[in-house]
């Protein structure tokens, strides 16, 4: 899985502030327990779905953020983009959705008070 990825310490859950975030982003639940919710923003026609994943299990927090590369999107990506791309930088394939992802996912790291995804 090529996933951009966060481990950090916490002494309270980070749920208020994902939630805060994926407001503000555009970003909807698609997945939530005890300890982890999965978020998605785009639906995967005009640009590739931004999936978000946190994990929170005292004193820690794991955060997980991913383009998804659907069946829509493989041609347009010359039929060589993996299932998952990171948010980094670099690269020409998914440049416009992982940059959006990046995007809104600093905002959420800065909130959280951990580095930016370069």
């Amino acid at each position: 899985m090529a996933r951009s990825t966060r481990r950090f310490t916490s002494p309270d859950t980070p749920w208020q502030a994902v939630e805060e975030w994926a407001a503000a982003e555009g970003f909807k639940l698609r997945h939530s327990d005890d300890v982890r919710r999965v978020y998605r923003k785009g639906v995967g026609i005009g640009a590739a779905p931004i999936y978000l994943q946190v994990i929170s299990a005292a004193p820690w927090a794991h955060l997980q953020a991913w383009v998804s590369v659907n069946i829509l999107l493989r041609p347009g990506a010359l039929l060589i983009a993996p299932g998952e791309m990171r948010l980094e930088t670099g690269g020409f394939r998914l440049a416009r959705s992982r940059r959006l992802g990046r995007e809104a996912v600093n905002r959420l790291l800065a909130k959280l008070g951990q580095p930016p995804i370069k």
